[in-house]
């Protein structure tokens, strides 16, 4: 796979209903991403589209498939794993997991679940080519430590947290909307409507958003109208504004789902054996630990009987859970294989990728990370 592939298809992980991903599942929510050519002058990012399933530009599109709108610092980052494959070839992608802390909520959805005490995203990375590595970015702001953001959060149904779009992830320093970091660059409300002025209008979301292909005709965002505000605006705004009455008829649902039904389709469903099909051999999957711990959790909700509690007691040992032994993990990890081999007619590997050499460049293979059955060895994952 091609560099310009990998950062497509990793883009496709990390960006969730946004560029943005909980870190208890990645890559649900968005179509893939394709890299775009360097930054315009000014930028020290590479810019790259992603098409969102949510519309998250106006108000109204905040308080029909958002749960809370926030305020939030970035404390904290940490470079993720690169898989083996890129490793091996010393170029592709590597994401970001970042620390927020929420400093105040504006807005809440009347009945919608609270948010957790803490939030860890996995958020756009880096392209890298040997020790180099340049910043990617999605349409909005990049989330990069030191900096505050308004974001509109909501649960969806694999129980991970994330913004809802591009358009609902806008930078937030000194209590000024507009003022901050976005596309990885320094912007001002003034400089940031000029960037908003210069691209296509609500393109990221999908073909039934409502987006008009006229920027003379589309209803004004939310930046539009609270640009170079503070908060007090933003939760006027918000208060102020009606959901879309389907979507507030749906407000049970997801938000995916409750998008699908606003616009008149089926939204796919995860199934037991839909979500084991990236672990088959076939499918040259491979996950980092907190991946695989991540898409176990997920199955364990869909499986039935004791395959359930064999994917809750692997997910566990793979999120780091220290009353999990590695005995008891190998056990589950063995009657899991075999009941997904056998119930959806897979070859799976449950292992983890291999652990990252020193260096991208380094001659000498990867050292597996540590697996209950001692293994790691599982083919590359290729997405694209």
């Amino acid at each position: 796979m091609t560099t310009r592939r990998r950062i497509a298809a990793a883009l496709a992980v990390t960006a969730a209903a946004t560029a943005v991903a909980v870190t208890l599942g990645t890559g649900t929510h968005h179509a893939p991403a394709t890299p775009a050519a360097p930054a315009p002058t000014g930028h020290r990012v590479i810019l790259a589209d992603a098409k969102e399933r949510l519309p998250s530009d106006t108000a109204q599109d905040w308080v029909s498939y958002g749960d809370h709108t926030v305020v939030a610092k970035v404390t904290a980052e940490t470079a993720d794993t690169p898989s083996a494959e890129e490793q091996a070839s010393g170029e592709g992608y590597v994401s970001r997991t970042v620390t927020l802390a929420v400093q105040q909520t504006l807005w809440d959805r009347s009945g919608a679940p609270a948010l957790p005490a803490g939030l860890t995203l996995t958020v756009d990375g880096w392209a890298f080519t040997g020790s180099t590595r340049t910043p990617l970015s999605t349409e909005g702001s990049r989330l990069e430590v030191g900096h505050t953001y308004l974001l509109t959060l909501a649960r969806f149904a694999s129980g991970e947290w994330a913004p809802i779009g591009g358009g609902a992830r806008l930078p937030y320093d000194n209590s000024t909307v507009g003022n901050g970091e976005y596309e990885g660059t320094a912007v001002t409300p003034d400089s940031l409507m000029k960037i908003a002025a210069s691209g296509p209008n609500s393109t990221n979301a999908d073909p039934g958003s409502g987006a008009d292909a006229s920027a003379d005709t589309a209803p004004a965002t939310v930046l539009d109208k609270v640009v170079g505000q503070g908060g007090t605006s933003v939760a006027a705004l918000l208060t102020g504004t009606a959901p879309d009455p389907v979507a507030q008829q749906n407000f049970a649902l997801d938000p995916v789902a409750r998008r699908a039904a606003v616009v008149g389709t089926t939204a796919p469903q995860d199934t037991y054996c839909s979500l084991a099909a990236p672990l088959d051999r076939s499918a040259g999957s491979v996950l980092t630990r907190a991946e695989l711990g991540s898409l176990l959790q997920e199955l364990a909700g869909k499986a039935t009987g004791s395959a359930a509690g064999y994917a809750t007691t692997l997910a566990a040992y793979d999120n780091g859970d220290t009353t999990v032994t590695a005995v008891q993990a190998a056990a589950a990890q063995a009657a899991l294989t075999a009941d997904l081999n056998s119930t959806c007619g897979l070859t799976v590997s449950l292992d983890p990728s291999p652990a990252p050499s020193p260096s991208p460049s380094a001659s000498a293979s990867p050292s597996p990370s540590p697996s209950p059955t001692g293994g790691g060895n599982t083919p590359p994952h290729t997405t694209g």
